[in-house]
């Protein structure tokens, strides 16, 4: 590049920075992330803008965007911090400084400053981000996680991960139609995702639903071949199929908690006792037939 040229670039990318500063910041968000291979550029100008206005803090909101967008955590925490001790009510610096904090381990310190984003401007980025703070940092705060999922997806309810997250957490405590809800809202909003389609798949079945939940997770197996992700979840439906099944007594009747035999009780020995007089007599393949599927025994 002639001297002309880099004369011209410079002048573009100072134009660039200018911008940033003046536009607001939706603009810097997508400026850094859409243009990551000028981040480096971009933060160098506006170290030599702010040599000029230190009295900006939007330059240096704008520079701890692209600190972030560049994996330079701790540079962009500082610059949030500088934001933050200017300007002590600018949710978007705490909202910066959390993500940064986390980046860093700094989870405390990161789960105040989404609170404080969440206190002086609340948006489903800030509520995503501490509810997902509380689910893969804390014990014990499911509650407070599903909070914060619930207000993320009231504030933009195309949050996908917000109903992934959510949905979890209500498989987690056996709220199976509320996970099934949310994790058909994730597979709707983006189809591409092969977890999406084991999550429907496991929800249908710990509803009972098991051809529905055979079909999902066959979907999924085929979007993503992994034997790890087939295995998980393979394991977990046989824990709710094994929790279904009921116990015999020491006759080898089924029984009910308690020892009263139910209509649902009298119903799996019918079909126990189908299943093995057909397994008995040589129909294997209808033996499994109805094994897996009490509707043909």
């Amino acid at each position: 590049m002639g001297r002309a040229g880099r004369i011209a670039r410079g002048i573009m990318v100072l134009v660039s920075v200018l911008l940033v500063a003046a536009c607001g910041d939706s603009f810097n968000d997508a400026y850094c992330e859409a243009n990551n291979h000028r981040n480096q550029q971009t933060v160098e100008h506006l170290t030599n803008v702010l040599e000029q206005k230190r009295n900006q803090p939007g330059l240096y909101l704008a520079r701890a965007r692209c600190h972030y967008f560049l994996g330079a955590y701790a540079q962009a925490l500082q610059d949030a911090s500088e934001v933050i001790r200017r300007l002590p009510n600018k949710a978007d610096a705490y909202l910066l400084r959390a993500k940064a904090g986390k980046m860093l381990g700094q989870i405390p310190q990161a789960l105040q400053d989404y609170s404080a984003a969440i206190k002086f401007q609340p948006t489903a980025e800030a509520h995503y981000g501490r509810g997902l703070t509380y689910v893969r940092e804390y014990q014990g705060k499911d509650r407070e996680a599903l909070e914060d999922f619930t207000a993320a997806i009231r504030l933009d309810p195309k949050h996908v991960g917000a109903h992934a997250f959510r949905a979890q957490i209500y498989s987690r405590h056996e709220q199976f139609q509320h996970a099934l809800a949310d994790s058909e809202q994730v597979l709707k909003l983006d189809p591409t995702t092969p977890n999406a389609y084991c999550n429907v798949g496991f929800a249908h079945y710990a509803l009972g639903h098991d051809a529905e939940g055979r079909k999902f997770l066959t979907t999924c197996y085929q979007k993503d071949p992994d034997p790890q992700t087939r295995g998980y979840y393979e394991t977990e439906v046989n824990r709710v199929l094994y929790a279904r099944k009921p116990k015999r007594n020491s006759g080898g009747n089924y029984v009910a908690e308690g020892g009263v035999k139910t209509p649902y009780d009298r119903e799996m020995e019918r079909q126990q006792n189908v299943y093995e007089s057909l397994r008995n007599s040589g129909f294997n393949d209808r033996a499994e037939a109805c094994r897996t599927d009490g509707s043909k025994c």
